[in-house]
């Protein structure tokens, strides 16, 4: 029996929503899709309004078709890469060494910002608790970001146990708000007085007027350590066409803020270029991760 067209349309995308890959075939079946994902550390709304700029730029770049893929937290993030539903993703220090381990090293690190080769976090607290230093926070609530977040947890809870505070036993209460814009805006409202937060997301939510720098201050910065990167599944050229995982690496690495096209595109990422990544360049953060417990 022939079947109609309205039944061969859903049964296609029965068939795409069972096989589950990252790379598909989309309606013109001689293309492929290459499937990005990220790990929500911002508002949502920022989020994909930055990832649909690098999602446009990364078609053009590839010539193939591309698609962004929300994630409800950073943990969906690396299992969408693990198990093979998304093919690049964009994912901080810890969980770029999760996605490592997990996919036992067929999901890689290919390149990353110059700046988070020297990355740091803030700890902000609301101005008019008059604090000058991390001692000055002993006894105030506390809010972390997510709980694998590099920059809004992981390191800045490291490094404030090696400045003698242990957040359980010294601060009244701790938090975690899952991003670092909602760490910084519950400082900024006196839903708790300290945070720690991601440098760059603070300096541009001051510079973008959505906090008052008045309302909230810098407390301490902590030490160098590295952070983001984007990451590539290996097997991304069989999936989605010979090439692509080069194409990406090289769209990211000829990115030139002398030109205005692509000092746009650096500007999504608060960039200033982009520079090629290894795994070893993130032994750091994994020999922090096997010290602290993310299940607190």
């Amino acid at each position: 029996m022939t079947m109609s067209p309205c039944r061969r349309q859903r049964a296609g995308l029965w068939l795409m929503l069972l096989l589950g890959a990252g790379c598909s075939a989309p309606k013109d079946s001689s293309r492929t899709l290459l499937r990005v994902t990220a790990i929500p550390d911002a508002n949502k709304d920022t989020l994909r309004e930055d990832q649909r700029k690098i999602v446009e730029w990364l078609q053009a770049k590839t010539g193939a078709p591309v698609e962004f893929m929300p994630v409800e937290n950073y943990a969906a993030a690396v299992t969408a890469l693990v198990h093979g539903q998304a093919d690049l993703g964009w994912l901080g220090g810890v969980t770029t060494v999760q996605a490592l381990k997990e996919s036992g090293s067929t999901v890689k690190p290919v390149v990353t910002r110059e700046s988070d080769l020297h990355f740091k976090s803030y700890i902000v607290a609301r101005a008019d608790l008059g604090a000058s230093s991390l001692q000055d926070l002993k006894g105030k609530s506390f809010s972390f970001g997510s709980k694998s977040s590099t920059s809004g947890h992981v390191m800045p809870r490291y490094f404030l146990e090696k400045e003698g505070l242990a957040p359980e036993r010294d601060f009244s209460r701790v938090a975690y708000s899952g991003d670092h814009n909602k760490t910084v805006l519950d400082v900024a409202s006196g839903a708790v007085d300290a945070g720690a937060v991601n440098y760059k997301y603070f300096d541009r939510m001051v510079a973008e007027k959505k906090v008052d720098p008045a309302r909230v201050k810098v407390v301490w910065t902590t030490p160098d350590f590295v952070d983001y990167a984007w990451v590539v599944r290996d097997d991304v050229d069989g999936r989605c066409g010979t090439g692509t995982r080069q194409k990406v690496i090289d769209a990211f690495l000829a990115l030139d803020p002398s030109r205005p096209e692509d000092k746009a595109i650096l500007a999504v990422q608060q960039a200033e270029r982009y520079v090629a990544a290894k795994p070893e360049m993130w032994d750091g953060i994994r020999a922090v991760v096997e010290k602290i417990d993310l299940t607190r």
